[in-house]
């Protein structure tokens, strides 16, 4: 894993920027590019889309997303940290279909980053327990949604989601899973485990975020196969 922060850059092994020949890619023309010509690339787009000069940790960011590897981005509120997975997303052809799954600990933050993604002109939809029907599964697993928000509950442990998400078809379309908030995935965990309870102020800090966040720490075997 690669990790980027505003303080320090962890260095990465060799990379290898892997050409699936199944799953969805970025343009070929991008694939080809060196590393520099690729960053320009980043930076030339970030600029015409947002009006504002990239950071380098945007750019890094989205980088090593475009070499494939795993990455983890350590940056405060007001950063940019939305434009990332939508830059990234443009690296891939309309065409392609590609869909972004994004977990996040919250609906209500699901809803806003859909209303985000909406004016930005993404489509996007918020699965929770209403609004995950058969229709809308149906068009999830079709590709109609370019970014995909869901609680970890219903990643790991909807039935209807794991037959769209472990599906041939969808496996293929699948460009980037997002684990939003991470940097709370252990302390999360801490509550499942029984361990925080020995800790009177972390355990009343943690029970008001529901029975759902030790989830967090099950997310790694539902990596796309093909990654």
């Amino acid at each position: 894993m690669n990790i980027v922060t505003t303080s320090r850059n962890v260095p990465a092994s060799t990379p290898q920027r892997v050409w699936s020949p199944s799953g969805v890619n970025i343009y070929k023309k991008l694939f080809e590019k060196s590393n520099e010509k690729l960053k320009a690339h980043i930076r030339k787009v970030l600029l015409e889309t947002y009006d504002q000069h990239a950071k380098p940790l945007q750019v890094d960011t989205i980088f090593n997303l475009a070499q494939g590897r795993d990455t983890f981005l350590l940056a405060g509120t007001g950063f940019g940290k939305s434009w990332i997975p939508e830059m990234y997303y443009k690296l891939f052809p309309q065409k392609a279909r590609a869909v972004v799954l994004v977990l996040n600990p919250l609906d209500t933050l699901g809803d806003n980053q859909v209303l985000e993604k909406l004016m930005a002109g993404f489509t996007a939809i918020n699965l929770t327990k209403q609004s995950f029907t058969n229709k809308s599964a149906d068009e999830v697993l079709a590709g109609v949604y370019n970014f995909v928000y869901l609680s970890p509950e219903i990643f790991l442990n909807s039935k209807k989601f794991e037959k769209v998400y472990y599906s041939v078809a969808f496996q293929n379309l699948i460009a980037l899973v997002v684990v939003d908030e991470a940097h709370m995935i252990y302390i999360w965990g801490l509550v499942a485990s029984g361990t925080a309870k020995t800790s009177t102020l972390a355990h009343h800090w943690l029970e008001d975020y529901g029975l759902f966040r030790p989830s967090y720490r099950k997310l790694g075997p539902r990596k796309p196969p093909r990654e």
